[in-house]
């Protein structure tokens, strides 16, 4: 339990972060920023959920979209930010794994939405 408190102070303050930079104005600098944030809290998070599920509700899970989708009825999460969380991990994949500039700025125009949904399973999991 105490790992699980001490994940959800490290994912609350990851979140901050990347509600800080949400609110800089676009230059490539802030776009590359941006993403390099919503990487790793998107880690953190789904990291996060999958201790959640283990250690509350008795739940294995191995990526994070089998964990997003454990975790939906458990902490009743709508299913509209569920799928988002499994663009999310699309879309991270993507960051990691390919570089162009159509795709850094096709994912930092998601990531505000990507941050909504982020937060929202944050609360759920911290309340």
């Amino acid at each position: 339990m105490a790992y699980l408190n001490e994940k959800l102070k490290q994912l609350e303050e990851a979140l901050k972060t990347w509600e800080e930079i949400l609110t800089e104005p676009y230059s490539e600098i802030v776009r590359d920023a941006t993403i390099q944030r919503f990487e790793y809290c998107f880690e953190l998070l789904w990291k996060t959920v999958k201790l959640y599920l283990l250690e509350k509700e008795s739940i294995e899970c191995h990526s994070p979209k089998s964990c997003f989708r454990e975790a939906r009825l458990p902490l009743k999460i709508d299913p509209k930010v569920i799928e988002d969380c499994l663009q999310m991990s699309i879309d991270r994949n993507l960051s990691v794994h390919t570089y162009s500039k159509k795709m850094a700025d096709d994912l930092y125009e998601k990531v505000k939405a990507h941050y909504k949904s982020a937060k929202t399973v944050f609360d759920k999991l911290n309340s």
